[in-house]
């Protein structure tokens, strides 16, 4: 399994995790880490061979209070997910859809009401100037031309 946190110590504190879309409690024990972020975990109800096949690909939660707390101006991506957006100077509207991270950075990725196509925001200060996560607003800035 893939996991993405910053401090992998976590995976040891938690007593209990929520697995796949029925979101079934479970104890999870991470036995090994392999690779930079993939892990091998024994699952406590998987019983067999077949079991465990069968819950290849699904992800695994946490509860969010168990998450670290962050610095100012630091952001879960799921916390960033379904704001609404504003852009400075202009009556555009749109949604936050995900956020990526492709190696060089975190970016945004924009469903604009006024097109059909998402684009891609870079995630830095120059083009996003607010973010309010209790009003579910983010203030684009973006730079001259990222959006014509």
């Amino acid at each position: 399994m893939d996991v993405y946190l910053e401090d992998l110590k976590l995976l040891r504190t938690i007593k209990a995790f929520f697995l796949g879309k029925s979101l079934l409690k479970t104890r999870i024990k991470f036995l090994k880490n392999s690779k930079k972020s993939i892990w091998i975990a024994s699952i406590a109800e998987t019983m067999n061979k077949e079991q465990a096949e069968g819950l290849k690909g699904q992800l695994i939660f946490l509860e969010k209070r168990l998450l670290p707390k962050l610095m100012a101006n630091e952001f879960y991506y799921e916390e960033l997910k379904g704001l609404q957006i504003k852009i400075d100077g202009s009556i555009q509207k749109g949604t936050v859809k995900d956020v990526f991270n492709f190696g060089s950075g975190d970016v945004l990725e924009v469903s604009l009401d006024d097109k059909e196509a998402t684009i891609y925001i870079p995630f830095d200060r120059d083009n996003v100037g607010r973010i309010d996560v209790s009003n579910r607003e983010i203030l684009l800035t973006p730079i001259k031309g990222l959006l014509t």
